[in-house]
């Protein structure tokens, strides 16, 4: 298998040129047409009625691509039996990364598309085109290089901030932002489709789980003051709320005393290690809550390790990622990230699926299950409980 790359996570980062891992090619397959005759359309239906298979792909032509059933057709018996109708077959993902703005995931979301088109029979390409920053600049520069490569198909994890300028420049490229809900944005595009999580979806699922007394903590982030406003605008009456910017906090002035968290519906809005502080503090000063409550961003084998069971008994995470295959998460475990527990590995691998069925071979099964509706695509939300050693599904 010929699989191009421009970044080869294994070396290091190699945002310019592409490199072979192999120069050998694939063994691809030839079916001489040796009949007299001319099959058009109506001969080649006939050709797949009575199950003529190797008859259908001698016949087969491009010209023939104006029907798309015709096409699917000859997809899917291309892929079974390796049949190219050139050297250059080849499915081509470019990657817009923006490496400082999305940090570890500059690697990880690559990592997702090369673990699901290594799962795949067919030759690849992947180039990753590093923007480095989000300026508009950065992006559109990149945007153009992409065209200038004559790629078509994009994943790019972006911010909210780079996806609002892609969306306001660019209306050629099939795009996929697997980072960026749709409805956190000012517009969208028929040529852009987007794989973030809905977090107001999430709370409405753990304000099931509360009671009429709900207090939220927050670290000052823009993801929690978004997590923040979607909960008050939902439970206005918050009884405590606070926002810790800070390592240097007194938990002792914090919660000593503090009736109003007594009995209450705490909503963590904020990252692992300080999620795990506070539950563990809670339990030290005495104060009995009536729930924790997380949306996905604690959704993290980790909090088994980082707080006590007694911290977590009455615990409520809310989750959107849904079930692949194992070998899909077999292999991404070898490229050393998961997609078990990382909704953005997640999105993305949902994403290069999407673009590999209903693209590249549209009679391919997904593997996995969620619906894209309107560009967006729709994720169900289950409720977990961090129990002793695992998380297990919260059944009504």
């Amino acid at each position: 298998m010929k699989i191009i790359l421009s970044f080869f996570i294994i070396v290091s980062f190699m945002f310019a040129k592409s490199d072979k891992l192999s120069h050998i090619p694939p063994t691809k397959s030839i079916f001489l047409n040796i009949d007299a005759y001319t099959c058009n359309v109506e001969c080649m239906e006939q050709l797949l009625d009575n199950g003529q298979i190797f008859s259908f792909i001698s016949h087969y032509n491009s010209s023939m691509d104006e029907l798309h059933s015709m096409r699917s057709e000859f997809a899917y018996y291309q892929r079974i039996f390796r049949v190219f109708e050139d050297e250059e077959f080849s499915i081509r993902i470019a990657m817009l990364v923006p490496q400082k703005s999305i940090r570890r995931y500059a690697s990880t979301t690559v990592n997702s598309v090369l673990a699901y088109l290594v799962s795949k029979q067919n030759n690849f390409e992947v180039k990753v085109f590093n923007s480095n920053n989000e300026k508009e600049e950065s992006i559109l520069r990149e945007l153009a290089n992409i065209k200038k490569e004559n790629f078509r198909y994009v994943i790019a994890p972006v911010t909210s901030s780079g996806a609002q300028i892609i969306i306001d420049n660019e209306s050629d490229l099939v795009i996929f932002i697997p980072t960026v809900h749709k409805k956190t944005l000012e517009s969208s595009a028929s040529n852009i489709t987007f794989g973030g999580i809905d977090y107001d979806k999430q709370i409405d699922e753990l304000l099931k789980h509360t009671n009429d007394k709900v207090a939220y903590f927050s670290d000052g982030s823009k993801l929690s003051k978004s997590l923040n406003k979607s909960l008050i605008d939902k439970n206005p009456k918050i009884v405590y709320s606070k926002s810790i910017n800070s390592s240097r906090v007194s938990f002792k002035r914090m919660f000593k005393n503090n009736k109003k968290l007594v009995q209450s519906s705490i909503f963590m809005n904020t990252p692992l290690v300080k999620t795990s502080l506070i539950a563990s503090q809670l339990r030290v000063y005495d104060i009995e809550t009536y729930a924790l409550l997380s949306t996905q961003i604690n959704y993290n084998p980790m909090l088994l390790t980082l707080t006590q069971y007694d911290d977590r008994k009455e615990f409520y995470i809310a989750n959107s990622i849904g079930k692949s295959t194992v070998g899909m998460e077999e292999l991404n475990s070898l490229f050393g990230h998961d997609i078990v527990y990382d909704w953005v590995n997640y999105s993305t691998s949902v994403g290069i699926d999407y673009f590999y069925t209903h693209y590249f071979v549209p009679t391919a099964s997904s593997n996995f299950n969620e619906n894209i509706v309107e560009n967006q695509v729709e994720y169900d939300v289950s409720i977990v409980r961090p129990k002793r050693y695992k998380f297990e599904k919260e059944l009504f």
